[in-house]
């Protein structure tokens, strides 16, 4: 046989013998490692089936879901006018908002039989909102199959509720009607409390903002002289009941379930990958490669292109998104079911453990430069989210500041029995909360100290763990160069103290920009 044909043979084989390998490193070894850890999960009881952690459906007189869509449906659409309240006016304090002389904002000025009149107009609505406290459960029914695609039309009008019962809590401390606004406070509390079907992530984010609305209005109504400790015990125990750790775990659950649903379905088929990536498709290969290609080049070339990234997510890619999506997910709700079972430890170590253990989840691909420098898009790159960290930094920040408002409704507890403030936090316990908050960001319980002129500095240590003794510089400067003295920005989170006639006065006179 001529050497010719022995090299032409050998080198028949070795590509073969390469072919055979791309074909077990591209499909078959990654298809492998994700069944391998499907079943480390299973084993170790995780769910990763819909039907494993859908709820047995709501009967319906315990369900407040047809009074709350009813009122959803009065409300319309766009967003409620509300007035400041808890405004950060100096460092440390905030403006009273029941307490000024008109109802307004930045954008805004009302007299207060004016708004109250816009308020007045969507009673039939907060009426019907109310009905939420009456029954135990808020099921919308929603069906996830559709994964991502599935429509939530409720988040937005439950933000909206959620303003406008903020709205209605301002105008009756205004009018001295500390009992009415207690109730709408419960109201948007249990808005959020009630609602156990919705399990995804951005549900979750969405009932996070609402929860801020409300922290607002709680801390007006520790600024009422006539609330009474009745309506201050109901509204601290309806925060004691939230559970914001456990909800994220639910909803990170979900997210892994539904990612894995939709990654799927892309491999399955070209129309199942269409579906998934069709609006995401890029155009002139996007995906960048180094130098620059000719138009003509692009185009004539981005309909193989993009047939080849097809085929590389279905038969590839797609195994090692989905390993490191259940990977990165898994080390999420590890880290969360850890800070829930030890919920007076040091939160912020587990988290920062977390981001340590999901930086080291990074995709890798053989040949990824080659794939890059002939501008094949990567789409494994629609599923590295950093999102997801921020999320449970969310949910700290939440947690926190349930920690906080319960200890300040405490304070106030406290001081209308006993007509001043307790020496040190202990005093608190039994009677007006179990025990002294620990700070989740340090593992201490949450700083508190009483002033000499009848004030109390009450704060958490905040995300960079130190103790500043209350110190509510920004930590980091404004990018306007007006200081931002929101309650969390400060180098320590320092729960508010009303401003001064003065303070409020300068801050009309001098508004941030």
């Amino acid at each position: 046989m001529k050497l010719r044909w022995k090299i032409l043979i050998g080198t028949a084989i070795l590509l073969v013998l390469m072919a055979a390998s791309l074909l077990v490193t591209m499909h078959v070894q990654p298809e492998s490692e994700v069944e391998a850890y499907k079943k480390l999960l299973r084993d170790k009881g995780e769910k990763l089936e819909l039907s494993e952690i859908s709820p047995p459906p709501v009967v319906p007189e315990d369900n407040s879901v047809s009074a709350v869509e009813d009122a959803f449906r009065m409300l319309g659409s766009g967003s409620e006018n509300v007035p400041y309240a808890m405004q950060m006016v100096a460092p440390g304090k905030a403006l009273v908002g029941w307490r000024q002389p008109d109802a307004r904002n930045s954008d805004f000025t009302n007299t207060w039989d004016d708004f109250a009149a816009g308020v007045e107009a969507n009673r039939p609505a907060i009426e019907l909102l109310h009905q939420v406290l009456e029954r135990p459960k808020l099921d919308f029914q929603l069906d996830y199959k559709k994964g991502f695609a599935t429509l939530l039309p409720q988040l937005a009008p439950m933000k909206r509720s959620a303003q406008l019962l903020y709205a209605a809590a301002i105008v009756d401390l205004h009018n001295g009607d500390s009992s009415a606004a207690a109730t709408n406070i419960l109201t948007m509390l249990a808005l959020v409390n009630r609602d156990t079907s919705d399990d995804v992530l951005i549900s979750h984010l969405v009932r996070i903002a609402i929860m801020n609305i409300t922290l607002v209005s709680t801390w007006e109504l520790t600024q009422a002289t006539n609330v009474t400790d009745a309506q201050l015990a109901a509204v601290q125990k309806s925060w004691q009941q939230m559970d914001f750790l456990k909800d994220a775990q639910n909803a990170f659950v979900m997210e892994r379930i539904i990612s894995a649903m939709t990654i799927q379905k892309s491999r399955a088929s070209h129309d199942g990958f269409m579906e998934v990536f069709g609006s995401a498709m890029p155009s002139g290969g996007s995906s960048g490669g180094g130098s620059t290609w000719p138009d003509v080049l692009e185009n004539f070339t981005e309909g193989p292109r993009m047939g080849i990234a097809e085929k590389m997510w279905r038969s590839s890619w797609s195994y090692s998104a989905e390993l490191q999506m259940l990977k990165s997910e898994q080390a999420i709700i590890e880290s969360l079911r850890t800070m829930e079972t030890n919920r007076s430890q040091f939160y912020k170590g587990d988290y920062d453990s977390m981001l340590t253990q999901l930086s080291s989840l990074g995709l890798t691909n053989a040949g990824e430069g080659f794939f890059s420098a002939l501008r094949i898009p990567d789409f494994r790159e629609y599923y590295r989210n950093p999102a997801l960290a921020r999320a449970i930094n969310k949910t700290l920040q939440i947690e926190t500041t349930k920690r906080v408002v319960n200890m300040a409704i405490a304070l106030k507890r406290f001081q209308l029995k006993n007509g001043k403030l307790p020496e040190a936090a202990g005093d608190l316990a039994p009677e007006f909360m179990a025990a002294v908050s620990i700070d989740p960001y340090d593992g201490k319980p949450l700083q508190y100290h009483p002033n000499p002129d009848g004030t109390f500095l009450l704060y958490s240590v905040g995300e960079d763990g130190i103790d500043d003794g209350g110190d509510v510089t920004p930590a980091k400067p404004s990018s306007s160069g007006t200081p931002n003295w929101n309650w969390q920005r400060g180098r320590d989170w320092v729960w508010p103290q009303p401003a001064t006639p003065a303070e409020v006065q300068d801050f009309y006179e001098h508004p941030p920009k």
